[in-house]
């Protein structure tokens, strides 16, 4: 133990924490898995056979509305009045109305096998059966001296049906019917019988018989064939003879063994434990002892008796709702495997954080070294965070030290600019003193000739106009040092780009013939409208071109306007001698300018920098030495005016 290393000592006696307690912990998955595994199918396969209980009653009820209705039609009104009236001929007329009625009744309701009207005596008098009237055959029958279809006085149903009290009905068992002259059973269905009374006699029972399909239906398409299995059976203590039938089931050879001679019945097939709660409660979950499959069941009774009626029951097989559980159990072995993985992968994490704070310190002098204003954020209270400590009080240092610099260089830069100011006051003081010298001369002569009485009106007037134009010099000279000392906010307006473009070109048209420079504008489509202050760009523009024209004696200058995105582009291309390039940094500087002595004041670019500074532009310019300048102002759209202004 003594030779191994730190990280390797913690990887150990975490592991020896860690494995136990993770393989417990796997365990009580597996346990809880299968505890709510088993709640939520016992809750799915008890919703299950509920919804088909309730299908089951939707369908009696839907069946009761039915023969309620057709009891209530015009049609059995009609019979009502003919059978107590005793009008043969009338009745007639009834009967062959009503079949059509009925013909109708079973096209809208596809649940109806049969609809008969029989007579009080028995004699079936209108039978509709799967969409085809069963015709009449025979002598006429009492009472009502009309051919009978079918006779079924004998039957206790119909004498049962006939006893009832008005609006009552009588159900059936859901059966297989079977019709006295054919051995054959038809399919199951099940009978809802209405007595038909006019005043206080019976005048006969109005039946229908519903397709037991049907319910069939409800019951199959409750679970999937490979999840389980339904079936419904019937409660009926008073019957054993069909108390615990198969009223549906997959198998249909289980069905309704008491008329097949199967004599096939739930408390046959499953153990007593299970058939006495399905015989006796309303609903439940049992468990299949054998097969430890689960089982659900519902009660429902149409006939309005709790110890008769149908009950659902719903079979989920052990493998579909413990499906899942099988699976985990099956990955126990792998388990360990993932348990120790697991567990080394947390110990390397603990042992890697006694190291962590090492590659912090490197990281933190990374990002100082990329950005200098950076430090190294640890907290620990260790060797480590002493370190960091000293290399952040180092950077601090080194901060102070780059801080002092830049003081030392902004100094220099300004001694530059007083610099540049020294050069600006001496040219100004030579643009200056010449008008003014001239002026001084003009006024002495002037005085001298006035004096003597030697000067004529027109000297004195030449005089005079000499004066004035050396003083429109001065005057233009000061004109810039105030533009540049005073710039105010323009007032923005809408503009054409191109109107003010041909204004400039106006304005220096003159100096241009002078110097011998062809002034060219580039062909371009239509341009969106500036919201600008129009006299400060106009001004920027001239004094772009005055520079251009002043540098390119004899040769061309161009402009070109270009609109993008978000932005406007104005291009100012000469042909001149160019700029040097340590020149290029200062153009825009106050008061610098690389042409001689008293020709001109470096105030031009700078105040046109000013100027578009406030519109939200700016102003580039690329220069190659004896090939020419180009000057590029740049204004955003955002500034740009609707065209409709």
């Amino acid at each position: 133990m003594q030779r191994l290393g730190i990280r390797r000592k913690t990887l150990i006696a975490l592991l020896g924490v860690a494995v136990p307690a993770l393989i417990a912990f796997s365990a009580l998955i597996i346990l809880t898995t299968a505890h709510i595994l088993q709640q939520n199918a016992g809750r799915q396969v008890s919703t299950l056979a509920s919804r088909s209980a309730q299908g089951l009653a939707e369908l009696v009820d839907h069946s009761q509305t039915t023969l309620r209705t057709m009891a209530g039609s015009p049609e059995l009104d009609a019979f009502r009045t003919a059978a107590l009236g005793g009008n043969q001929l009338q009745l007639k007329t009834v009967l062959a109305r009503m079949e059509q009625s009925f013909l109708g009744w079973q096209k809208l309701d596809p649940t109806l096998q049969a609809i008969r009207l029989i007579d009080p005596v028995g004699h079936v008098l209108v039978k509709v059966k799967e969409g085809k009237v069963n015709q009449a055959a025979g002598p006429p029958q009492q009472p009502y001296q009309m051919p009978m279809v079918h006779f079924v006085g004998g039957r206790d149903f119909f004498q049962a049906a006939l006893q009832l009290p008005q609006n009552s009905i009588l159900i059936s068992n859901l059966e297989r019917g079977k019709i006295d002259e054919e051995e054959a059973f038809c399919p199951a269905m099940v009978r809802f019988a209405m007595p038909l009374l006019a005043g206080n006699k019976r005048v006969g029972v109005l039946v229908i018989n519903v397709w037991g399909e049907q319910a069939g239906r409800l019951i199959n398409r409750v679970i999937a064939e490979q999840e389980g299995s339904a079936f419904l059976v019937e409660r009926n203590p008073a019957d054993k003879k069909r108390n615990g039938i198969y009223l549906f089931h997959r198998d249909t050879a289980c069905e309704f063994g008491d008329q097949t001679g199967s004599q096939r019945t739930v408390l046959n097939d499953y153990p007593p434990e299970i058939t006495t709660a399905w015989m006796n409660s309303d609903h439940g979950i049992t468990r299949d002892p054998r097969t430890r499959d689960m089982l659900a069941h519902a009660f429902y009774s149409p006939y309005g008796q709790q110890d008769r009626g149908w009950v659902v029951v719903v079979n989920a097989k052990r493998d579909f709702f413990l499906g899942p559980l099988a699976t985990i159990k099956r990955l126990t072995g792998l388990w360990a495997v993932v348990v120790v993985i697991l567990a080394t992968a947390v110990s390397l994490f603990f042992a890697r954080s006694l190291t962590r704070p090492l590659q912090g310190v490197v990281d933190g002098v990374r990002r100082m070294g990329q950005q200098p204003q950076e430090r190294i954020r640890i907290a620990a209270g260790d060797e480590v965070g002493f370190l960091a400590a000293e290399i952040n009080r180092m950077a601090d240092a080194m901060q102070e030290q780059a801080e002092e610099k830049l003081r030392v260089e902004e100094q220099i830069r300004t001694t530059e600019k007083l610099a540049s100011i020294g050069e600006m006051a001496a040219g100004l003081a030579h643009e200056l003193n010449t008008p003014l010298g001239n002026i001084k001369a003009l006024a002495l002569l002037a005085r001298k000739g006035v004096a003597q009485g030697g000067c004529d009106r027109e000297s004195l007037q030449g005089d005079l106009d000499d004066i004035a134009d050396q003083a429109s010099k001065c005057s233009s000279i000061i004109g810039g040092l105030l533009s540049f000392a005073r710039r105010s906010e323009g007032v923005p307006a809408s503009h054409d780009p191109l109107t003010l473009l041909q204004d400039a070109f106006a304005l220096v048209r003159l100096r241009a013939e002078k110097l011998q420079v062809a002034l060219q504008s580039a062909e371009t489509g239509p341009l969106p409208r500036l919201c600008v202050d129009g006299d400060q760009l106009r001004q920027v523009f001239v004094n772009i071109l005055l520079n251009a024209i002043d540098a390119t004696p004899g040769g061309s200058v161009t402009v070109s306007v270009q609109a993008e995105a978000d932005r406007m582009l104005f291009r100012f291309c000469d042909t001149g001698c160019g700029i040097q390039a340590e020149h290029l940094d200062r153009i825009f500087d106050p008061f610098f300018t690389t042409k001689e002595v008293g020709q001109g004041t470096g105030l031009g670019l700078s105040v046109s920098y000013g100027m578009l500074q406030g519109m939200g532009g700016q102003i580039e310019v690329a220069s190659q030495p004896g090939t020419g300048t180009t000057f590029t102002v740049i204004l955003p759209l955002n500034t740009a005016a609707e065209n409709s202004l």
